[in-house]
């Protein structure tokens, strides 16, 4: 398990690297797409602080960042999550986390739960991320899972 959630986290560090090039390329002042693209990352790290138990509220879920500042929380983010899932001691992700959301409400997940949401959520967020920039007249980039790995 610790194997497969490490390439689909190197897959996330890939597709985001590219999301951020496009970005940072094409010039890209639509605040929808930076604000999707701060959700993204915001959202990783405060899942990763949640497993580990130390304090979200430096990373406000819907905060606009600007590109410098998604560059580094682009690799922060990356580097994070694949030192962690390489220092986990387990295969397995079962155990169970206590947090609260947003809003204060208390929830408890697998560990495997919160990394499929975190993956799926930001393949999510891309998507919305790639329509956006059709629709500014630039080509996104190809972000799927099977274009990355057929390049490794």
């Amino acid at each position: 398990m610790k194997k497969h959630f490490r390439d689909l986290f190197q897959h996330n560090a890939w597709a985001n690297q590219r999301i951020l090039i496009t970005l940072e390329k094409s010039e890209v002042k639509n605040d929808k797409i930076l604000l999707l693209f701060s959700h993204l990352l915001s959202a990783q790290i405060i899942w990763l602080n949640r497993i580990k138990d130390i304090p979200t509220s430096p990373f406000p879920l819907w905060e606009q960042y600007k590109l410098r500042e998604l560059r580094s929380m682009t690799e922060e983010s990356s580097v994070n999550w694949l030192s962690y899932l390489d220092g986990h001691k387990f295969d397995t992700f079962e155990e169970m986390i206590f947090y609260k959301n947003t809003s204060g409400r208390k929830f408890e997940n697998t560990i495997r739960e919160v990394i499929s949401q975190v993956l799926s959520h930001s393949s999510y967020h891309r998507g919305q991320i790639a329509m956006l920039l059709r629709d500014e007249g630039i080509e996104p980039p190809v972000t799927d899972y099977i274009a990355y790995a057929r390049q490794k």
